[in-house]
């Protein structure tokens, strides 16, 4: 019965993708579903274990790193995880994605592009997306867990706290990477003060989220990504504060308001795409971004972040395991980053940037 159910969202949701006439997003949704379409459902379920494991949430043996992990294994790793249900996030990503203007405009500015660089990746290392969905199910699963149970969230910063020591990550980390993971845990910290207390800062994220951006800006500059930069400027200008920051109406989320929230999320999203295309291992994060737990805004734009924040704390924990892992096995890193790509997402961005600008403007003005 589950499987038909998946079987039957998809068809739905791919319906929806489809409709909306995105060659560019209907070949990347179809080159991630042709590349677990002979994996079998055993073989997915062991890319999702292997991925746990990576992140020292799942020893060698298969054990839960925590018994609070243990209790809600069927949410985080189901036992009967099936490709249909690997189409069925696809398809929602896809779907998803289409709801955000500004992601739509890219994928039309890139309709007629090629990047010959990432062909020759996609055709060479086949590995590579397999391990992409495994892992987008495993976001979407613990993002999801984080969401529905605040007390996740201490569970696994205790963890990690002790597995980054013990993977001896900080030895390997650029000064970026060292300010990310601090200005990252900093909210996931006041997140768990904030639930702990039932009482949340008004202007929370005023400034933590300004930082956040500019570091990104920084990097974006340094690497002469310069419309992206700029966009990023116009999200920073746009910091929250349009009304306190609170609890959402079930208790789970801290809202955040922009101006134009559902506009400033949907520029955040793109925005932040463009800038993590740039790290060679790309479909890895983009991922994160993607997830429906994190895009899916129309309802309530304003958690966005919340959810976001969610994904990139276990998302880095992810990457620098990884890196970690490799270094030490002397395994050579991907090297997808095709600076092309980066540079039209960037372009495009702009145009995105300029063009929530004018409605931020037309609602000062008019009220609309």
């Amino acid at each position: 019965m589950k499987q038909l159910l998946g079987m039957a969202l998809a068809a739905m949701l791919a319906f929806s993708a489809q409709a909306t006439e995105l060659p560019a997003l209907n070949f990347i949704t179809g080159k991630l579903k042709d590349s677990v379409a002979n994996l079998s459902d055993e073989s997915l379920q062991d890319l999702m274990v292997q991925h746990f494991q990576t992140m020292r949430l799942m020893d060698e043996a298969g054990v839960w790193a925590a018994p609070e992990l243990a209790y809600i294994s069927e949410d985080l790793l189901p036992s009967d995880v099936s490709i249909a249900d690997a189409n069925a996030l696809i398809d929602q990503m896809a779907f998803h994605a289409t709801e955000n203007p500004y992601m739509v405009d890219f994928f039309e500015a890139v309709e007629n592009e090629s990047f010959p660089f990432l062909a020759d990746k996609l055709a060479t290392e086949q590995h590579v997306l397999p391990a992409v969905v495994a892992y987008a199910m495993l976001q979407e699963n613990l993002t999801k867990a984080m969401y529905n149970d605040w007390t996740l969230m201490q569970v696994l910063k205790d963890l990690w706290v002790v597995a980054r020591e013990e993977a001896g990550i900080y030895d390997n980390m650029d000064a970026f990477a060292k300010a990310k993971l601090t200005t990252v845990e900093l909210p996931i910290s006041k997140y768990i003060e904030f639930h702990s207390t039932g009482e949340v800062p008004e202007r929370f994220s005023s400034i933590l989220l300004p930082i956040n951006i500019l570091e990104a800006m920084a990097v974006d500059t340094k690497n002469g990504f310069t419309k992206n930069a700029a966009t990023g400027a116009v999200l920073a200008a746009n910091n929250p504060g349009e009304l306190p920051a609170r609890f959402s109406d079930d208790g789970k989320a801290i809202l955040i308001t922009s101006p134009k929230p559902k506009e400033w999320a949907d520029l955040y999203a793109v925005w932040n795409m463009a800038f993590v295309s740039h790290f060679e291992y790309f479909p890895f994060v983009m991922v994160k971004l993607m997830i429906p737990q994190v895009n899916n805004i129309n309802a309530e734009p304003e958690a966005y972040m919340y959810n976001r924040a969610l994904a990139l704390y276990s998302h880095l924990h992810f990457s620098y395991m990884g890196q970690a892992d490799q270094l030490k096995a002397g395994i050579e890193p991907m090297q997808w980053h095709d600076r092309s790509f980066t540079e039209i997402f960037g372009e495009v961005n702009w145009e995105s940037a300029k063009h929530y600008e004018k409605l931020v403007l037309r609602e000062k003005l008019f009220g609309f």
